[in-house]
């Protein structure tokens, strides 16, 4: 397996206080990788040092087989990055924008001007190209930072929180846009407080608190770890008054609630339980309507894993 990333005891150090402490992450080139945690869990730390706006106290990192420390240049060469908040040239035009930075990359005029055509029309701004970037809306903004952080064609974007504060469209929008440069070959490296947009977006998840990683898989697999219980709803066309007993002796049943036709049911175990009750109902002669297996969310797993204390 090719890692494009990978970290070996990755530590920071302002003092005493140990912002990250001795992390091992291995990303997969061509994923979408997300970084969950709460604030203060070490996060930012950790994408500074991984895009050299910081150096590590000490452990060791490559980024695209480039060495961290030894070859921070060529790290920066193979990495793009759209920060939360809009920190181009609000006096310039999207153009000029992108001009500029194809200039700082040494790109000839030419290069500058069909890749700018291109990405504008990628991120859905060409009709804007000549509008002042500080007068664009929240979204556009935004979809401006993504095309001026692949403006170098990067191998790695690191986006960081790219849909905090934008509406629902422009969030939706920004999702369809990353999962079409991961499609283009980008590898993606996106931290998020959504759970929502984590559980249908990335491939692979990390969640890091207090300077460590505390998990890390699929969404699948993160659900499964916390818990091997499962909550299952039943509605039944009536509910016979020995149903509820008899449901309460089976082994794999913790507890079941009743309301009207509806059945709140507790399991034990998480694999087979769906045809067991199908057959059990059957058995009894109740007639099911419907059937609901409720997963734990992305949400429950993160908070079951970093606690609900509030975070400064």
């Amino acid at each position: 397996m090719a890692y494009i990333i990978e970290t070996k005891n990755l530590t920071k150090k302002f003092g005493t206080l140990v912002a990250v402490n001795g992390i091992n992450l291995q990303v997969k080139e061509g994923e979408i990788f997300g970084f969950l945690g709460p604030n203060g869990a070490g996060k930012t730390t950790t994408i500074n040092m991984l895009t050299t706006l910081m150096k590590p106290t000490s452990g060791a990192a490559s980024v695209a087989g480039y060495d961290l420390i030894k070859e921070s240049s060529q790290v920066r060469s193979v990495i793009g990055v759209v920060p939360q908040t809009f920190s181009l040239f609000p006096e310039l035009t999207a153009e000029e924008n992108l001009a500029y930075i194809g200039k700082l990359y040494g790109m000839k005029e030419s290069a500058i001007k069909e890749r700018t055509e291109f990405l504008l029309k990628t991120v859905v701004l060409y009709e804007h190209r000549n509008r002042i970037s500080g007068d664009y809306s929240g979204g556009m903004k935004q979809r401006l930072s993504v095309a001026a952080s692949i403006m170098s064609s990067p191998r790695i974007l690191f986006m960081d929180e790219p849909t905090t504060g934008l509406d629902p469209q422009s969030r939706i929008a920004i999702r369809d846009l990353t999962r079409e440069l991961n499609k283009s070959g980008i590898t993606i490296f996106y931290t998020t407080h959504d759970m929502e947009e984590a559980d249908k977006l990335c491939d692979r998840i990390t969640i890091m608190d207090k300077g460590s990683i505390v998990a890390i898989g699929t969404s699948t697999e993160l659900k499964n770890m916390i818990s091997t219980k499962q909550t299952v709803e039943v509605e039944l066309q009536t509910v016979s008054k020995h149903i509820i007993p008899e449901l309460k002796k089976l082994p794999y049943i913790i507890s079941v609630q009743h309301h009207n036709k509806n059945l709140h049911l507790n399991l034990s175990q998480r694999n087979g339980t769906f045809a067991k009750l199908n057959k059990f109902f059957i058995n009894h002669k109740q007639e099911v309507i419907d059937i609901k297996v409720k997963e734990p969310s992305l949400e429950d797993v993160f908070v079951g894993l970093t606690k609900k204390d509030l975070r400064d």
